[in-house]
């Protein structure tokens, strides 16, 4: 495997040398560089003979994944978008390859927990439980930093979900993002467990450990797998809340409402909230997983404008406080004389907003008093008000006792 993450590497980055050159060459004769032949995994096989022996299939899958890019560059050109050519791929970052099953040469065997990739002569053993009939499309074979081997497997299967076309009003609810928090709707608090914070300092040391030894020596080599692994950690600790968070939102509701957030803007700043929406929680990764689970169960996600004021209105008569600053928590409409708290106001103008958007798409909402929620979950409490015994048993567990390995 080891050998094939190298031949990829390699044939990857002497097809992107052969792509800059002939850009720089030929940028100016725009006829010539559009039918320009390049060279072909197999040319290259013919000129560097270690090819021959990895798998061919994954050879060949670097050249789609480079056309892509490539494509992709020359096509933000032509929209005004400002992107950076394709980069060559580094021995230091994650390593990976894509093979495909052809006659069959990727197998599993279930019972015993192996898996039979191409060019490898022995079985595979690996730890998973999870068991499918379909066939394999193809495989992903990665490597990360801290040097652990995974495999990602592709199969088709056929999907009739139906999206719900009538919605009960107390199954939609809206969420404000909060930095400090996490998300804020009327009826339900959820607290981030701010993963990257705690570790932060570890971070740093280890930061400090690695520039130290000196570059090349098993030291340091040591040194960058410790570092590896407590990023590993990291990221694993808090995929595996947002997959529990979303699985508990997609379950209990049949509408989610959000702000379509613009967090490259947020980044920007160099200030906690950076850190809060890239590194805390991930916005857009938990964004994405909440999207595609909604989905699977045909409920909805509504993500409402960026520009949609919705700090600004006033929940009750629809006021417009056009001086609020961003340091204002809290405030009374001028209007009817209402308190707000800054999220939650936020919160139910996005609500209202989603549920607008909704009827747009002819989707029928159904009026009902009734309360599904209770009214503050701190997703990593002691003393905290539960939706039910599940959010008790999955949201309100304590990380520290908890070992992700």
């Amino acid at each position: 495997m080891d050998k094939t993450f190298g031949g990829c590497r390699f044939i990857y980055n002497k097809m992107l040398e052969e792509r800059k050159k002939v850009y720089q060459e030929l940028k100016d004769d725009k006829d010539a560089f559009y039918h320009h032949k390049y060279k072909t995994e197999r040319q290259y096989k013919q000129d560097h003979s270690f090819l021959k022996e990895v798998d061919s299939k994954a050879l060949q899958s670097e050249w789609r994944h480079l056309k892509s890019a490539y494509d992709n560059f020359f096509r933000n050109i032509k929209k005004g978008i400002k992107k950076r050519f394709p980069k060559f791929k580094s021995k230091k970052n994650r390593q990976s390859y894509t093979t495909y099953n052809v006659n069959n040469n990727c197998k599993i065997d279930f019972e015993n927990k192996k898996l039979k990739l191409p060019k490898i002569k022995t079985w595979i053993k690996y730890r998973d439980d999870r068991v499918f009939s379909e066939d394999i499309k193809h495989i992903t074979v990665s490597k990360t930093k801290s040097g652990k081997y995974f495999a990602s497997i592709l199969i088709e299967i056929e999907s009739n979900i139906i999206s719900k076309q009538s919605i009960e009003e107390n199954k939609i609810i809206g969420f404000d993002m909060s930095a400090s928090k996490f998300l804020i709707a009327k009826e339900l608090k959820l607290s981030s467990p701010r993963f990257y914070r705690t570790e932060e300092p570890k971070l740093k040391r280890l930061h400090r450990e690695a520039s130290r030894k000196e570059k090349g020596s098993s030291n340091r080599n040591r040194a960058r797998i410790n570092l590896a692994r407590l990023y590993e950690k990291i990221e694993n600790r808090k995929r595996d809340w947002i997959h529990k968070i979303t699985h508990l939102l997609s379950k209990h509701f049949d509408c989610v409402i959000l702000e379509d957030l613009n967090i490259k803007g947020m980044q920007r700043f160099n200030s906690g909230l950076s850190k809060s929406v890239s590194l805390d929680f991930s916005w857009n990764q938990f964004v994405t997983i909440l999207k595609y689970k909604m989905e699977q169960k045909g409920m909805h996600l509504i993500l409402v404008d960026r520009y949609f004021p919705s700090s600004k209105l006033c929940s009750e008569c629809g006021y417009k406080k056009e001086d609020l600053e961003l340091s204002d928590r809290e405030w009374v409409c001028p209007k009817c004389q209402v308190y707000h708290d800054r999220d939650v106001n936020a919160s139910v103008n996005l609500r209202n907003e989603g549920i607008r958007i909704l009827k747009e798409k002819n989707i029928k909402i159904i009026n009902n008093d009734e309360t599904t929620v209770g009214t503050t979950v701190d997703a990593f409490g002691e003393n905290v008000s539960l939706l039910d015994q599940e959010i008790q048993e999955r949201i309100s567990m304590n990380y520290e006792s908890t070992t992700f390995m």
